[in-house]
């Protein structure tokens, strides 16, 4: 079976991934080290189940109907932990899934951690929604995650099944465990179809996840103009801050969202441009730099105590050195550790970059609060190309080894 579509997680820009869990280990409680559970034997089917869960995925009613004739049990799971009207209904097979049901099939059974109807909803199979929809199928129903049909068909894209759910009368504000709907799946998907089937369907679009993101931000994710621009015409709030304090711009500049940052900066959003700088530049996004810097982004501002320069330095990015020179950024701003961006260069073995750098007027005998110099650094790095070329300025200036 194909991944199942999980809620929507929308990671904000300011916080660092969490350690991943050590997978297939446990710990004796007896100190003699780790052991592995034994898998079970794989179950042997037989003949009458396995027709009948073939028949469901080839949407064959006659054979599912001789297959229950023959005693197959009608909610019997297969190997991918779904029973025959799940797998029904994740092809598509309208027939079968009503054939099913009128067999007493559960409509409410376990689709390895799902429900038939969100299968269904996921491909965007409306038909096979209404027969479920008939045959009662809890549309509130949630996966272990917390996502309904309504957000599955969301996420994917499926406008149509958006729609069907919703004349089903499926919750359009229900909520995943973070606190995520299905418009802020839509929106975070870039969705711009599915966006605007549950706006019709009267969405909330300043709802806030337990992090207080609205849907306006995760489309600062997903990076699409369109779905801002429908956003905003029903009155998104578009100063709207998380719990971090980033605002869209924030969002959009640190993925490399031009296009869309150009779109919230048309529409008038200035809160949290310097910040969206300084993600820009760290990110290497030169285009979103540029658009931040001509809306009246500072480039005097910093990332945690870090100038623009020494990020940029930091990411390699010639580009965005060269714009924030010719924009009189200086060439030696130190953070609090008193690197500089010919520092990080040198750290770094960013030959071009040390180069342009040094062209541009950077001083080489700085130190930071190690008392070290970017040509030590370079050395310690055994960049020997940064050393030469430090070594023919100083030659150059007349100078002495730092």
């Amino acid at each position: 079976m194909s991944s199942r579509l999980r809620s929507v997680v929308l990671s904000a820009v300011c916080v660092a991934c969490a350690t991943p869990a050590v997978a297939g280990q446990t710990q004796s409680t007896l100190g003699q080290g780790s052991a592995t559970a034994e898998a079970p034997p794989p179950r042997v089917f037989a003949a009458a189940e396995q027709r009948l869960l073939q028949a469901a995925m080839a949407g064959n009613v006659s054979e599912i109907r001789a297959a229950l004739a023959d005693k197959a049990p009608v909610d019997v799971q297969g190997e991918s932990k779904m029973t025959p009207l799940g797998i029904a209904a994740l092809y598509g097979h309208t027939d079968a899934v009503k054939a099913l049901l009128a067999a007493g099939a559960s409509v409410a059974a376990d689709q390895d951690g799902e429900s038939a109807v969100m299968l269904a909803a996921r491909e965007g199979h409306v038909a096979v929604i209404d027969a479920l929809a008939a045959g009662g199928a809890d549309l509130a129903a949630k996966d272990r995650d917390g996502m309904t049909a309504l957000m599955a068909a969301a996420a994917a894209n499926r406008a149509a099944a958006v729609t069907a759910l919703v004349r089903h009368r499926a919750d359009v504000n229900a909520t995943s465990a973070g606190g995520a709907t299905a418009l802020m799946a839509a929106a975070f998907g870039g969705h711009l179809q599915a966006v605007d089937a549950l706006l019709a369907a009267k969405a909330d679009v300043n709802h806030k996840d337990s992090a207080g993101r609205t849907a306006l931000l995760a489309a600062a994710l997903g990076g699409n103009p369109a779905v801002a621009n429908a956003l905003l015409q029903q009155r998104a709030d578009l100063t709207v801050e998380d719990t971090n304090g980033s605002t869209a711009l924030i969002y959009a500049a640190a993925n490399g969202h031009a296009a869309f940052l150009d779109a919230m900066v048309k529409a008038g959003l200035k809160k949290g441009n310097d910040l969206a700088l300084a993600f820009s530049v760290r990110g290497c996004h030169t285009d979103a730099a540029r658009i931040l810097l001509e809306s009246g982004a500072s480039i005097a501002a910093d990332l945690n105590g870090s100038p623009m320069l020494v990020l940029a330095a930091a990411s390699n990015c010639l580009p965005a050195i060269t714009m924030l020179l010719d924009r009189g950024a200086s060439i030696d701003a130190a953070d609090g550790q008193g690197t500089t961006a010919l520092m990080n260069a040198a750290v770094g073995g960013f030959t071009p970059l040390v180069e342009l750098l040094l062209a541009r007027g950077a001083d080489m005998e700085k130190t930071n609060a190690g008392n070290q110099t970017a040509w030590l650094m370079a050395a310690m790095g055994n960049h020997r190309e940064v050393v030469e070329l430090l070594r023919a300025k100083r030659d150059a200036s007349g100078g002495t080894k730092p």
